[in-house]
């Protein structure tokens, strides 16, 4: 039992870069729930190449790189005091390349760039809404949120939008509200306004550029 501690220590220690890189991946970038094997999979491809990364590093400033036995793991201690120091660097390195892997499925930048190639005409994974508001295009950052039930129409500009498969969510300020004939009726400085994905209407009133 001790052994079997020892080597699961180990082992958590041995991956944490993927294991950091996987969880803000789950959190920012991945769309839906993940199941144990999926995020196990995805610590282990992450946390490889955080590895290859660094290895690469220490290649390029001439230094040694230690390489971990993992399955001398179960048995005895491999976190010596260089390879502790191989993993912080490597935590590190896939902390920044989380973030960059963050970034880039934010803007899409793999789905836009194979738009430009002309490979693809999808958006990718996420639906309109998530592609919308996601876009670089100052046309979506001021909106008309018309309410057919209620005959109002909220004016302003997008601070925050859910990525909610239950609810579509805003959050707008510098609102103004208006009635359907354009008359205007109050202003407000913040609105917050949550719609089923089958019943909101939006406007962009502004042309792109």
């Amino acid at each position: 039992m001790e052994h079997l501690n020892l080597f699961v220590a180990q082992i958590a220690v041995i991956f944490l870069p993927g294991i950091i890189w996987a969880r803000l991946d789950g959190r920012y970038a991945s769309k839906g729930t993940r199941s144990d094997l999926d995020f196990f999979i995805a610590t282990f491809i992450f946390g490889v190449v955080a590895y290859a990364v660094t290895f690469a590093g220490y290649a390029v400033f001439n230094q040694p790189f230690s390489l971990i036995d993992v399955k001398a793991a179960a048995d005895e201690t491999v976190l010596t005091a260089q390879v502790g120091w191989e993993i912080l660097i490597a935590t590190a390195v896939g902390f920044v390349l989380s973030i960059i892997w963050v970034y880039a499925a934010t803007w899409k930048l793999l789905t836009r760039f194979l738009q430009i190639i002309r490979a693809t005409k999808r958006y990718g994974d996420e639906d309109v809404w998530d592609f919308t508001f996601n876009s670089s295009g100052q046309y979506t950052r001021f909106v008309n949120v018309r309410d057919f039930d209620k005959k109002i129409v909220y004016t302003g500009r997008v601070n925050a939008f859910s990525e909610s498969e239950k609810l579509r969510e805003l959050t707008l300020y510098e609102v103004e509200v208006y009635d359907f004939d354009a008359n205007f009726m109050y202003a407000i400085p913040h609105l917050y306004i949550a719609r089923k994905p089958d019943d909101i209407h939006i406007e962009f009133p502004q042309a792109e550029g």
